[in-house]
């Protein structure tokens, strides 16, 4: 499927000139980058779960890590969080 997306020409120019070093077409480059970033953003990072590993290795821990995922939950309206 094609679309367009403006991009100011600094921008541009830098995907441009990091395709070309990675050896990948512009398009490739973007989709991949556009992939990455869907990903991350649909998904609670390492250094998170890791944090909140962490915090729940006692009880008063896992009490505050569930209080929070509830707040989380409580907050969002078009869809559940990311499972941890």
């Amino acid at each position: 499927m094609s679309t367009t997306v403006h991009l100011p020409p600094e921008l541009l120019e830098r995907v441009d000139r990091r395709a070309h070093e990675l050896g990948v077409s512009r398009n490739l480059y973007i989709r991949r980058a556009l992939e990455l970033a869907v990903e991350e953003e649909a998904s609670w990072s390492p250094a998170f779960l890791g944090m909140l590993a962490e915090a729940a290795s006692d009880m008063e821990g896992r009490t505050a890590v569930d209080e929070m995922m509830a707040a989380i939950k409580s907050r969002r309206t078009r869809k559940n969080p990311p499972a941890l």
